[in-house]
């Protein structure tokens, strides 16, 4: 999720000299609309998401989906996949069994801006027995999304929870890296989007919306 810092110089990249900053998501349907088509799939802002995929020999539903986005400048739209649909953010974090939060790209951007928001918003907001816990696996997370390089619109970012294996990246359909363990840590990263403290709190909204 893109800091609002870089998403305002991005702005100005683009030729607008200034911007009013405000957080828009959605709900159900946003600005420019989320429906749900004949070919069993969700959408939102013109990004596809299929309403079912497999994941360990396991069906996910889609949960919900958001927008990330300050102003008009989106950054991306989420999707959380679950094995049973929720609308209960505890009952979403302890659920057991495979996860996916799949982030489609919308914009131009540099991977360590996405890297240094997850970490940052970890390190801020959980305590610090957590922080401690998680080691030497957190840094090495980011490091693996550091390593994705400049991301483009039309990419697609995955972040895994596999049981026994722990968090898998996956960047364009491709995996990047190899597991790092835990359980503990997606539930960290997830609470970035759903969790108390969450980088959009309509972006939270979208992604709690408990299917389609």
């Amino acid at each position: 999720m893109y800091s609002c810092k870089w998403m305002m110089h991005a702005t100005r990249q683009m030729g607008v000299v200034a911007v009013l900053v405000a957080l828009s998501g959605a709900l159900g349907c946003p600005v420019a609309g989320c429906s749900v088509g004949k070919a069993a799939a969700a959408t939102l802002e013109g990004q596809r998401f299929d309403d079912t995929m497999v994941l360990s020999d396991r069906t996910l539903r889609l949960n919900g989906l958001g927008l990330r986005g300050v102003a008009w400048i989106r950054a991306f739209v989420a999707g959380l996949y679950l094995a049973a649909p929720s609308k209960d953010v505890a009952q979403v974090l302890a659920m057991p069994g495979p996860k996916r939060l799949r982030l489609k790209i919308m914009l131009d951007a540099p991977s360590h801006e996405l890297t240094k928001s997850l970490v940052g918003r970890i390190q801020d907001h959980e305590p610090p027995a957590l922080i401690e816990r998680l080691g030497e696996r957190l840094p090495r997370l980011g490091g693996m999304i550091d390593s994705l390089g400049d991301l483009h619109p039309g990419d697609t970012i995955d972040l895994d929870f596999i049981p026994d294996i722990g968090v898998t990246l996956r960047y364009n359909d491709q995996v990047v890296g190899k597991p790092v363990a835990g359980d503990d840590l997606y539930r960290a990263v997830l609470k970035i989007f759903v969790g108390d403290h969450p980088v959009d709190r309509r972006l939270r909204d979208g992604l709690l919306r408990g299917g389609f």
